[in-house]
């Protein structure tokens, strides 16, 4: 694996508190495909960069109300790549009664979509 990391910006988020996703993402990248880890949706550019993340049930994955989900302080994504295989983790901070509660999720899936080896990262 590379040593070097592509860091991204999210420029938008959403939640969709009717189907609970959490969903952010960069603007004006063009879109070339998604992989879903374990119902994370990573979309990739035509650099294979990650252009925009959906959770899929985020606030039960999570372990918190929809409530609590729908305005998080802070968000780190972190996507480690190798030939064979590809390693989610995000972590997320949320305001709950005036108290900052960190949560994390992980996943890990087979590189079937041949996305280079590398470190690529996100943040809210």
């Amino acid at each position: 694996m590379e040593n070097n990391c592509i860091q991204q910006e999210a420029d938008s988020i959403d939640y969709d508190y009717e189907n609970d996703s959490l969903f952010f993402f960069t603007k004006g990248a063009g879109y070339k495909q998604s992989l879903d880890l374990d119902n994370v949706i990573i979309d990739f550019d035509e650099h294979n960069h990650i252009k925009g993340v959906e959770i899929l049930d985020a606030s039960e994955r999570f372990g918190v109300s929809k409530f609590a989900i729908k305005n998080p302080e802070k968000i780190n994504i972190q996507l480690n790549v190798s030939e064979k295989k590809i390693e989610l983790s995000i972590n997320i901070i949320l305001q709950i009664r005036n108290q900052e509660i960190p949560r994390a999720i992980s996943a890990i899936g087979t590189n079937l979509s041949n996305i280079p080896p590398g470190t690529m990262a996100m943040s809210v």
